[in-house]
């Protein structure tokens, strides 16, 4: 049968292993935000790719990008 106490130790256990998930959380998030800020510089060399047209050759069906040169093998 369940006694108070019983009840009482479950409760306290589970706070506190709620409140130790919790410290550990905020020191991954501190540690992610201690690490150094990008300068514009590096800003600017990680830059997303950009898109290009494709086109299809008329001998192999292949495509490649709209004017660069293309050399059909076979």
């Amino acid at each position: 049968m369940l006694s108070f106490s019983k009840i009482i130790f479950t409760a306290l256990v589970v706070v506190v292993v709620w409140q130790g998930f919790k410290l550990f959380n905020r020191g991954k998030q501190v540690s992610s935000n201690e690490q150094p800020k990008q300068t514009r510089h590096q800003k600017k060399s990680q830059a997303k790719p950009v898109a290009q047209e494709m086109e299809k050759c008329p001998s192999c069906s292949v495509y490649h990008a709209e004017g660069n040169a293309h050399r059909c093998d076979g």
